[in-house]
């Protein structure tokens, strides 16, 4: 090996390097320079089937665990403990997720996006933000960043759409990714949107037109401050319902909120903001050629009292002060209305409801009157022909109501009350045992079938026969007759004289 300078013999000596132990060995002295020395060389073997594989392990700076290194063949590396790594799986399934909803009808984004969207997952991977989180949710955020930082015209709700889930939670983990990577992402523009929805609403040939003037309002309400803080969607509504009114498409307000996504209540919110700026007094033709030099102060800087006066929802009206002759629909509809007023019977009720009012009450005149007449003078027969009629067109609401009532019924039946304890029965007073068991059975029934009832009755009846003849045998036996049950007995003292030989009783 290169010579190195030895301590101990303060020169610089010849080592030689043991690759066994790892050890650094002067040649001059024998002092051990180094111990177990880190080889960064690579080392081969041989495995079962002949194959060559590195020896040693590595880990990876974004590694859960330690991974072997690859074989010649280039194959992927695999844990110590079999199979692949978690956090490869995570990444795998991920990309894979990201290309499903980039397929989507709602959303169609090519290769290129794709690509970068992955990119994005891989850091939330690293920095373990999939962890407690949907994975839908986490490859929709990526894309949504794409589509961010590319300016396409792809919004929210459309990658919830694709996945059937809630925009407010797709838009809470959007928002957290962004912050966890450190992302500062352009506001978004709402003519970027213009062209889209415009093509949905079907302007047919004046389609362009119409997004000319939609893209001129909103640089007019950018400059009124009208666009900054609010979503780019209720601006891009706004705009279109007005440019719509500009070039003669009468689109309500309905049709575009289902359009755009948004809230009937949004899209008047910021028709009234724009009609409180000097843009929306020109005429049409004006507003197309001039361009006012001033800019509005934010709706925010109004009077709250200003701000909170109710909206007129008078969707016929024309916009920006134009005006225009209402159209066939509203001419036709007053051309009726006067019809019907001017008919006879219409003049006769109005005069009719003019005279009662001037009566004071006097309804006299009302006699004449033919409904009147035809509700008073009812027949017996008639009544009953409309109250069949009647039955039989409500039999079913009936039905219910006698149900109910029924069941209203039962529950007041069916309530609990409360059990009245009944007195207990006091017996009578005994003058023996046989008596008050005779009175304890009497005052309760009868409960179980396996009791001799019978004997239970004859069980303190005395018997003054069999007791005398108890009596007689106890005597003969040679005991007491004083006690018939045998407890207390007495044994008979009998005269006896020793022979010798035992004992000899005398009678």
């Amino acid at each position: 090996m290169a010579p190195r300078f030895c301590r101990n013999c303060q020169c610089t000596t010849e080592t030689e390097h043991n690759d066994a132990l790892g050890h650094v060995v002067c040649t001059g002295c024998g002092e051990v320079m180094e111990e177990n020395a880190i080889v960064a060389e690579v080392g081969f073997m041989e495995n079962s089937k002949g194959a060559a594989i590195a020896e040693g392990f590595s880990m990876g700076k974004d590694k859960a665990r330690v991974v072997r290194k690859p074989t010649q063949g280039g194959s992927r590396g695999k844990s110590m403990l079999g199979g692949q790594e978690s956090r490869e799986t995570t990444i795998q399934n991920g990309h894979r997720r990201i290309q499903d909803i980039s397929y989507q009808p709602q959303v169609k984004m090519h290769g290129r996006q794709c690509e970068q969207a992955q990119r994005f997952f891989n850091l939330a991977v690293i920095n373990n933000f999939t962890k407690g989180r949907k994975l839908n949710n986490v490859a929709a955020a990526c894309l949504y960043i794409v589509c961010r930082t590319d300016k396409t015209a792809h919004m929210l709700i459309d990658f919830a759409d694709a996945l059937s889930t809630n925009v407010y939670q797709l838009g809470a983990t959007f928002l957290k990714l962004v912050q966890i990577l450190h992302l500062n992402l352009p506001l978004v523009d709402p003519a970027l949107y213009i062209s889209r929805f415009a093509a949905r609403l079907d302007f047919e040939e004046q389609t362009s037109a119409v997004i000319r003037d939609a893209n001129r309002l909103v640089a007019r309400m950018n400059r009124d401050w009208i666009e900054h803080g609010r979503r780019p969607a209720g601006i891009c509504a706004a705009c279109l319902f007005v440019a719509a009114r500009m070039n003669g498409f009468k689109r309500t307000k309905r049709e575009i909120a289902m359009v755009v996504k948004i809230c009937e209540a949004t899209l008047n919110k910021r028709l009234q903001e724009f009609s409180e700026t000097p843009s929306a007094s020109l005429s049409v033709e004006q507003f197309q050629t001039i361009w006012l030099p001033a800019s509005e102060n934010p709706p925010a800087f109004e009077n709250p009292a200003k701000r909170r006066r109710p909206v007129d929802d008078d969707e016929d009206s024309p916009p920006m002060g134009s005006t225009d002759p209402p159209d066939e629909e509203e001419t036709e509809l007053l051309e009726e209305m006067s019809n019907i007023l001017g008919q006879q019977d219409t003049i006769k009720l109005t005069n009719l409801e003019n005279t009662v009012e001037e009566n004071d009450g006097n309804l006299s005149e009302l006699d004449d009157d033919p409904e009147l007449q035809n509700i008073l003078s009812v027949t017996e027969a008639e009544a009953e022909l409309k109250e069949m009629l009647w039955t039989e067109e409500n039999k079913d609401w009936i039905l219910k109501q006698q149900l109910k009532a029924l069941d209203e019924k039962g529950k007041d039946n069916g309530s609990k009350k409360k059990r009245q304890r009944k007195p207990k029965k006091q017996l009578p007073a005994a003058n023996s045992p046989a008596e008050a068991t005779r009175n304890l059975l009497d005052a309760k029934p009868r409960a179980s079938k396996k009791i001799n009832y019978e004997v239970i009755d004859n069980l303190f009846e005395i018997d003054v026969d069999d007791i005398k003849r108890k009596q007689a045998k106890l005597g003969e036996l040679g005991y007491s007759e004083s006690s018939v049950t045998g407890f207390g007995r007495q044994p008979v003292e009998y005269d006896y004289e020793d022979d010798g030989d035992g004992y000899d009783f005398e009678d």
